[in-house]
């Protein structure tokens, strides 16, 4: 597909791993909770060998917080750090009148956050259900790690924008469908090979401002 400069309208972000350093926000919570080594990391195990399903394996990852306050909960997610040149990319594609969005399998708490920190337009995850502050161990499913371009496609028609004038930037396998979705990709900092073939431009750099000089926007 050629490539014409200032035809793009809109990008779409994935999040763990693309935005942040952390490639999953469940695992760094897990993590941070102490609740990783012989817990949830035996649910991942059990999801990327196909013995449970994705469904299932998001139940017990959200199961292990059941009774924590959301607020707790939160002051964790606020310590995730951030990839070097957020600040940048992001002031850089305002500039230039881009409507911003997010769609992530990871969890809306932290979506939420970076859509109010970075004045996005649009975010999507998945959802941690509560009662009075408190987590109740349920979670509410909405992005599929490999199913994103259902949510692109919503996006696009949200904010009338056609597949080719939109651009997509992510990280790793969950990101596939996406790029294929729009008329311009970027792997930032990939973990999968098969992303980095499809994509419109490979940057293995890790401080986001790498990207401005390869965006298509100038």
């Amino acid at each position: 597909m050629a490539v014409k400069k200032n035809q793009f309208k809109l990008v779409v972000f994935d999040l763990d791993g693309t935005l942040t350093r952390e490639r999953s926000i469940w695992e760094y919570v897990h993590i941070r909770l102490g609740k990783w080594y012989g817990f949830a990391e035996e649910y991942q195990k059990q999801f990327l060998a196909g013995k449970i399903s994705y469904e299932e394996f998001c139940e017990r990852d959200a199961q292990v917080w059941r009774g924590m306050r959301v607020e707790e909960l939160l002051e964790i997610v606020k310590t995730v750090p951030f990839h070097p040149g957020a600040d940048e990319l992001m002031a850089y594609l305002k500039q230039k009148e881009m409507k911003l969005s997010v769609v992530s399998s990871g969890l809306s708490i932290l979506s939420d956050w970076v859509h109010q920190k970075y004045g996005f337009d649009y975010s999507v995850s998945n959802d941690l259900l509560q009662e009075n502050g408190v987590l109740t161990g349920k979670v509410k499913i909405q992005v599929y790690y490999d199913k994103k371009a259902a949510w692109v496609k919503r996006i696009l028609e949200r904010f009338h924008v056609k597949p080719e004038e939109a651009i997509a930037i992510g990280d790793s396998l969950g990101d596939i469908d996406m790029f294929q979705m729009v008329g311009f990709s970027i792997a930032f900092n990939s973990s999968c090979r098969d992303l980095d073939r499809i994509a419109s431009a490979c940057i293995p750099s890790q401080n986001l401002a790498d990207i401005i000089p390869e965006l298509p926007l100038k």
